[in-house]
Order: structure tokens, then C-alpha cells, then sequence
């Protein structure tokens, strides 16, 4: 299988710290690395784990660049929803990271000149390194959802019926029904791509993907195209 290193980990405490030496030793390799983050139940252990190696070991992150995925539309920043807080209750704040350091889609400000100013800077500091992945209970990647055709640049999406339904989105209090995501251009040009899987019902969109055709249907299945993806999943 080309392109997808498939390990298998005996549970999310095993993939967690896989994943977390994984972005370690991406840190140590390339202190300047940009680093692109989804967030959401499948990641969350994984910079928990992350964070307290940095700050026991004592790694210098000063010049790392954290970019976030994407974001819900028409939320304010600080609504507990957001990506926004998430990344910064657990990355940036516990890592006390720069406001310069943090490439950040506004949720209150979503359209085509926020997609093109995110855009711009990841590529004015050398495009994205690593992109921390998930996959969706529909197969999307991102926010990138299934459809007939997709949108490859970074956008502004209307969510499927099933995202609507995301557990982050029980917090909102309001309904959330537009999204805004790097797209699969965005995601395929990173230099690596490290894909997350666990969690309960994602088991047919993770058989579908591990099929190795790529569909509209199943958005996460474009990463067959890309050169150097691995894939650390558990048991569902």
C-alpha cells in the first residue's frame, strides 16, 4: 500500500504516545517545523502527552509554528465549541506559544479573504511540515465533507449532517451549520501527514478508507495520494 504506513496500537493510550514522539521528534528535527493541528476527542490525549514531554524535557519550541485545521463559522472566539479554545487550553497556552507563532482561522470573521490570509501565511513560512489528521464518522478530512465534487483550495463549507452532530459542537448552544477548513490541496502539500483513528463509529468510514480507492464520498481517502501519510489507529 503506497504511500499509507498503517500501525496498529493496542489502544488510546498506546496511539496517544506513539503519536506524541512522533511530533517530538519532528521538533527536535526541525525547530522551525510548521505544524498543523485537528483537534477533537482523537488528538486530545496525544498533546496532553506532547505538552509534558516539551516542558519536562525542557524543548525548545520557540520557533515552532502551530496552524489550526479549521474552525466552526459563526461562532465568537471564545465560545468553548470553537477550535480556537481547544487548541488553547491544550497546546498553546500550556506551552505559553507566541501569538506569532499561531496561524488561526477567525470563526467570527469566516470568507474568502480569511481562506487567502491563512493561505499566505503557511506559505510565507515554508508550507505546512506535519498535519495532524482525524478522521470524520462520514470520512472527512478536515471539514472537507463528502459530496459529488470538492472544493481542493481552502473554503468555507456547509457541514454534513452527521459533522452537525460533532461532539463539539453539543457546547456550541447555538446551530452550526458552516464550517471553514484547509483544503485538500492544502493538506496533501504537506510534507507529512500523520492520520489519528479512534473512537466509536468511525468503523465504516475507516474500512472504507483502508480500501485504498479514492472517492468524494470518503474525503480522508485522498491521502492515498499523498507520498508520506502514516496512519496509527486502535481497535473501534
Amino acid at each position: 500500500m503506497n504511500g499509507i504506513t498503517f500501525q496498529v496500537q493496542s489502544d488510546k493510550r498506546s496511539l496517544s504516545e506513539a503519536a506524541s514522539e512522533k511530533l517530538l521528534a519532528l521538533i527536535h528535527r526541525k525547530p522551525d517545523a510548521v505544524i498543523c493541528l485537528a483537534t477533537g476527542a482523537t488528538p486530545v490525549m496525544t498533546y496532553q502527552l506532547l505538552v509534558e514531554k516539551i516542558i519536562a524535557q525542557q524543548v525548545d519550541i520557540s520557533r515552532i509554528t502551530f496552524v489550526k485545521l479549521d474552525e466552526w463559522v459563526g461562532l465568537a472566539p471564545d465560545n468553548p465549541a470553537t477550535c480556537e479554545v481547544f487548541l488553547q487550553h491544550h497546546i498553546l497556552q500550556p506551552l505559553g506559544i507566541a501569538p506569532e507563532n499561531y496561524i488561526s482561522f477567525r470563526s467570527d470573521n469566516a470568507d474568502e479573504q480569511e481562506c487567502a490570509r491563512i493561505v499566505e501565511q503557511i506559505a510565507q513560512r515554508g508550507g505546512l511540515d506535519l498535519c495532524v489528521l482525524g478522521i470524520g464518522k462520514n470520512g472527512h478530512l478536515g471539514l472537507n465533507e463528502p459530496d459529488e465534487k470538492l472544493e481542493p483550495a481552502c473554503h468555507i463549507t456547509h457541514l454534513d449532517e452527521r459533522t452537525r452532530l460533532h461532539e463539539m459542537l453539543k457546547q456550541a448552544n447555538v446551530p452550526v451549520e458552516k464550517g471553514i477548513t484547509l483544503g485538500l490541496r492544502d493538506i496533501l502539500a504537506a510534507r507529512e501527514v500523520l492520520l489519528l483513528v479512534s473512537g466509536e463509529g468511525k468503523q465504516r468510514a475507516f474500512a472504507a478508507f483502508k480500501e485504498g480507492k479514492v472517492t468524494t464520498q470518503i474525503p480522508a481517502s485522498f491521502l492515498w495520494l499523498h507520498p508520506k501519510t502514516t496512519c496509527l489507529y486502535c481497535d473501534m
